[in-house]
């Protein structure tokens, strides 16, 4: 059995400014994405789990990814927003849909999108990291083409393990 989870990975410049802040935040060590679905645990051979996603993500087009300003759960964690596009909401549905599908146990809360710069925070620390923020309000857009699979390594770490390229079929058009 092998922990999973699926993301989107930051254009390089967005995910340098994340790291900077997470490293100050001693953030997990986990390179800074969009989570699209949660940690789940996979039964069967890794490569059947990509062929799985390869063929829910083949008609898929490439979507944006936008958003502006920190947000937070409570005082525990700390984030960057991401805006809940119909198209982002659609591939988290059609991603746990697939995996419901291929008897995947999936996270059934709410889905909220966002880039996480700290977590397991204490009320203290939350008040230091919320006020080193200061003024920093980010504003970010970007074309998301693929979907990272991240696996649980042996070491206790995330791996981005490979990527599924979204739309590599596209329907004819008449």
């Amino acid at each position: 059995m092998v922990r999973f989870f699926l993301g989107i990975r930051l254009p390089k410049e967005l995910e340098q400014e994340c790291e900077t802040l997470r490293r100050s935040f001693r953030a997990p060590k986990t390179v800074p994405h969009l989570t699209v679905c949660a940690p789940f645990l996979w039964e069967r051979k890794p490569e059947r789990l990509i062929t799985v996603l390869e063929g829910c993500l083949r008609f898929t087009k490439p979507l944006e990814i936008h958003g502006t300003g920190i947000g937070s759960f409570g005082q525990r964690v700390l984030f960057i927003n991401v805006h809940p596009s119909a198209e982002l909401l659609d591939l988290v549905k059609q991603l746990t849909c697939t995996l419901r599908q291929a008897g995947v146990s999936v996270d059934t809360r709410p889905y909220h999108p966002h880039i996480t710069l700290a977590t397991r925070l204490s009320p203290a620390q939350y008040e230091r990291y919320r006020g080193e923020l200061g003024d920093f309000a980010p504003e970010y857009s970007f074309i998301c083409s693929a979907v990272s699979l991240f696996r649980f390594t042996p070491e206790g770490r995330w791996h981005d393990w490979t990527r599924i390229q979204l739309g590599s079929l596209q329907p004819e058009q008449p």
